[in-house]
């Protein structure tokens, strides 16, 4: 399950002013950085983000508030960036996308472990149950259950694999491609293994 703290320590944004007609009464303020000590946490990495982005907009308007005087106009902020590091949680890492190597017969996944990441085959081979999955092939679906390995996967060349956090922020975009990648691993396990039992695929 995910979770974790994120501490923040700036924040930057461009703050428009507009008019109550709605047009831009004074030029924009691009980059307007905001110094932040403060902690966030949420449920996932891109919860505790959202929340810093708000915490942002509000410190963001309250910095430019005196230059709207004497404007009746209201300030609107944009295109919010947070720097941040992860303080505790989230896996224990703060690379939540990394490039994996390994020798053919090396070990990638052992059964019963658990973990927070699946993985997209960059080059080589892995070999899951007798099955082999090549380049593009993605594995390690338990990361979105219970987490806990379901089977041993193997190197069967060298191989290089990306290990890809489930809290990663992006990932909300990739949710149909996973999907698309994870119905294709389990019909290769069906066609190989006809009567082996399939677990359903479940993301939620």
């Amino acid at each position: 399950m995910g979770g974790g703290v994120i501490d923040v320590y700036k924040g930057s944004g461009s703050v428009y002013f507009i008019s109550r007609q709605g047009k831009e009464v004074i030029e924009p303020s691009k980059d307007v950085d905001v110094k932040i000590n403060e902690e966030f946490a949420g449920f996932t990495l891109n919860d505790a983000i959202e929340e810093a982005k708000r915490f942002i907009m509000g410190a963001l308007k309250k910095k430019v508030a005196q230059k709207m005087r004497g404007f009746d106009c209201y300030a609107v902020v944009r295109d919010i960036r947070v720097s941040y590091k992860i303080k505790f949680g989230f896996a224990g890492s703060e690379k939540l996308e990394r490039e994996l190597h390994f020798k053919a017969g090396e070990q990638i996944v052992k059964k019963g472990d658990v973990g927070t990441d699946f993985f997209w085959i960059a080059d080589g081979i892995v070999e899951i149950d007798n099955v082999e999955y090549s380049s593009g092939s993605v594995f390690g679906r338990a990361a979105f259950s219970d987490g806990v390995r379901k089977k041993d996967a193997f190197a069967k060349t060298d191989t290089t694999v990306i290990a890809i956090n489930k809290d990663h922020p992006e990932l909300i975009n990739k949710i149909p491609v996973l999907l698309e990648k994870f119905a294709e691993e389990v019909k290769r396990i069906k066609e190989v293994r006809p009567k082996a039992k399939i677990d359903k695929v479940d993301l939620d």
